[in-house]
């Protein structure tokens, strides 16, 4: 299992930041709830990704997964390295 927190330095919330995990068989986005109990998720097996998008700005990358069906998962403001290691570790699978 593979973690990756969005930066704070890039824009992200200190509290409230993106969250994306990539496990054996799925990529999980989490990012904790307003009232800071919890957390809300998506998880995407790997069968069902179609497509991978790195958006970079002055700020932060932005990373977009796209789903057969399942919708898109979106992460803000991670650094361009844990961004592009994202996709490796997804790519590696599909």
């Amino acid at each position: 299992m593979t973690k990756f927190i969005a930066s704070f330095l890039r824009g992200a919330s200190p509290i409230n930041p993106d969250m994306i995990e990539v496990i054996e068989q799925f990529v999980i986005y989490k990012k904790r709830r307003i009232y800071l109990i919890g957390y809300d998720s998506i998880s995407m097996p790997f069968s069902k990704i179609s497509s991978i998008e790195i958006n970079t700005d002055i700020i932060g990358t932005n990373i977009i997964i796209h789903g057969f069906g399942l919708g898109t998962i979106e992460g803000h403001r991670f650094s361009l390295n844990d961004a592009k290691e994202i996709r490796r570790l997804i790519e590696e699978q599909i």
